[in-house]
Order: C-alpha cells, then structure tokens, then sequence
C-alpha cells in the first residue's frame, strides 16, 4: 500500500524519540540556488516508519495527520499515536526510478518519524460556559450569549489530535451539551452540583437499585423539580452520563468524589488555612448528600486534593490548578505547607509535572528527601 502524503511542518515541532530535549525546526519546503542561480523551493521529505499491523488498519480507517505548536499526530478512527522524531547513524537514501532502470536519490534522511500510541484528553477549556435562562437577565443578555456560541461539535472534533472513537467515548461524561443551533456549552459546577443533588434525589424517592438506573424515569421525576430550562433535557442527560456507566449502575466512587471535593472547598477550605480533624470531615462528607442516599467514603478517594498533617491527622484542602507549575517552586511551596508528607498524599503534586515520564520514586528524590518510617510508610520532607 503507497502513501503519498504531503503535510506543512513550518510550525510542528516533533520531539525526540532517542532521548534528545531539544527540538529543531521542521521545515516542509526550502530554498536553494539551482546551477543557474536561480532561488528555487524544494521539498525536505521526512520518512515515517509504519508497522504492519497498522498498515492492515488504515486499509479500512480514515488516516489524518494533525499538528499543533508542540506536537503533531497521526489518527486512525480509533487510535491516535504522537510522532516522534529517532535519529540514527545509518546512510538511508530515497531513490526514484527513471525509464531506463536507473536509480537516482532525491533525498537523504537521518531520522525517520515512529509512532507512538498514546491518549490526549479532551481539553474543554475554551468551550463557553452554559447558563440557565433564567439567570440571562434581559434580551441583550441572550443576544450577547448567542455571540459567543461559536464552537461547534465538527469544529472541536477537527481541532482535537485524538481519534473519532476516543474523542465519542471522552465526550460521554464531559458534561458538553450540543444545543439546537448545533453549538456546544460545557456545564458549570453549580448546575453540575443542583442536577446531581436532583438525581440522587429521585433515585431514592423512586426506590431504585444503584446498579439499575432508568433515565427515562430519572428525567421525568427531575424535570417534575426543574422546569424553568427548555435545555434541561441536555443537562440532566449530560449529568446522567457523567454518573452513570454504560450500564446504567451508579459510578458509586466518582459520586463519593464529587461530594467529598465539594466538602474540602466548604469546610477545610486551603484560602482559610482550616485544617479540621478527620473523623469531622467524614462527618461532613456524609451529611452533603441528599438524604436517605448511602455511599461508600475513603479518604484516599481524595488523594490529590489535600494535605494530611502527619502528627494531628488533620486535613486541609488543597486546589492543585491553583499550584505553582514549576517543580522548582512547587516543592517549596508544598513544604511551607507542612514539612513532612506522607508519599502517597504528596505524589500526585510531582507527577503532573514529570513530564519525561521518570520513575515516581526517583522524581521525587529529584527534588526532595525520602524515607521509611517505622511504620512502614514512605515519607517525604524538604531537602
């Protein structure tokens, strides 16, 4: 099977795959003088390495090359792969036949691109955030709101470097609803919170088994408390999914999650220093949900979102998007906090940031002491 691809990498930079840090600028087409002096423009061919059993796959699958300022994939309609750039010592030469079975080389190449399977996440970030009617105060209000619905769902789908099929299974549970008009808002946390208190409330009232949720019945009974939305459909659908796995069981942990975030923010919130005992927090973990709704706790559901002193058994929040994003000044910045941590409260805060994919024990001894305590438990302090 021939590919004849031709793709502009002026503005794509490919990392390397052998180790390297650095990037060099990849440049599709480049100017020389020919024998006449002549500025002509060539084309600087770049040679991509595809296994055989992807070949087999894109016999059958749309095949797209996407890139951004920082990397450039390569999707099929289920997969997705970042190339990425292997030198080697090798003379490879690229030749082409003429009519009298000669060879001759056009280019040659010190690298060639490999593909690497991996999985980007559904970045919503820039999508407008969705609003109740009711609190769009006037016409004007309406107007403007419609002006900035400018995203639409083929848009994000051409944007995004990810597959069709992954790009379908991450917008299940994104809470990005598609209104009339075609464009796409993404739920806010209020509206998050108001639709899943009004499920979780109709699921008890409608006796229902956790492991066996009808949506239809969920609807009808939420709609009967919200009706002041022509969209609520959308977000009591949205909500659903996000809740909810494919066989309509309650996602029982991710509900644990989100009451247990909600109750961090309330009571032992990072901005009044609170730290507040444990058992309080559980207390208060189990009273935030609608009542007569039981759920499983564990404080190590929340791992990533709060410092545990050592010694007192206290915790406090912690908002990691609102964490300095360097290592070099978020280590400091934890150890302010308290001085010594236990490994695995501290060691979402490094990996965000280990980028080049280092042993999670060796990063953190990168930057930071540790060690056994008699107990068995791995504990980090400052250097």
């Amino acid at each position: 099977m021939d590919f004849n691809i031709k793709y502009t990498l002026n503005s794509v930079r490919i990392p390397y795959l052998n180790g390297s840090e650095e990037y060099k600028k990849n440049e599709t087409f480049k100017k020389i003088n020919d024998n006449n002096g002549n500025t002509v423009e060539t084309i600087n061919y770049k040679l991509m390495q595809i296994p055989e059993s992807l070949i087999d796959v894109l016999q059958e699958e749309n095949f797209i090359i996407k890139g951004d300022s920082k990397n450039l994939y390569l999707t099929t309609d289920k997969k997705t792969f970042q190339v990425k750039q292997n030198f080697h010592s090798n003379c490879v030469l690229l030749l082409e036949q003429n009519k009298i079975n000669n060879y001759t080389s056009y280019t040659t190449q010190q690298s060639e691109l490999e593909l690497v399977l991996t999985k980007i996440p559904l970045d919503t970030s820039t999508i407008p955030i969705y609003k109740y009617e009711s609190d769009l105060l006037d016409e004007d209000d309406q107007n403007n709101e419609k002006k900035s619905n400018d995203i639409t769902k083929d848009t994000l789908i051409t944007s995004l470097p990810m597959s069709l099929k992954e790009f379908e299974e991450q917008w299940r549970g994104s809470l990005l609803i598609q209104l009339s008009d075609m464009t796409i808002k993404k739920i806010p946390y209020k509206i998050e919170s108001d639709i899943i208190d009004l499920i979780l409330m109709s699921v008890v009232s409608l006796n229902m088994k956790y492991t066996e949720i009808d949506h239809d019945a969920i609807l009808n009974k939420v709609k009967s408390f919200k009706e002041n939305d022509k969209n609520i459909d959308l977000l009591i659908k949205a909500v659903l999914e996000k809740f909810t796995d494919t066989n309509k069981s309650l996602k029982m942990k991710s509900i644990a999650i989100f009451y247990g975030l909600k109750t961090l923010r309330q009571k032992c919130p990072f901005s009044q220093r609170n730290f507040i005992e444990l058992n309080d927090f559980y207390m208060y973990w189990k009273e935030s949900f609608p009542s007569y709704f039981n759920c499983d706790l564990d404080i190590d559901f929340l791992i990533g979102y709060f410092a545990k002193d050592l010694v007192t058994n206290k915790i406090l929040e912690i908002d990691p998007k609102r964490l300095p994003k360097t290592i070099q000044k978020r280590v400091p910045y934890l150890m302010n906090i308290q001085r010594t941590w236990e490994q695995k409260h501290i060691q979402p805060f490094f990996e965000e940031l280990n980028e080049q994919g280092i042993k999670p024990d060796n990063f953190i001894m990168k930057f930071a002491k540790r060690k056994r305590d008699k107990s068995g438990k791995y504990i980090v302090t400052e250097r």
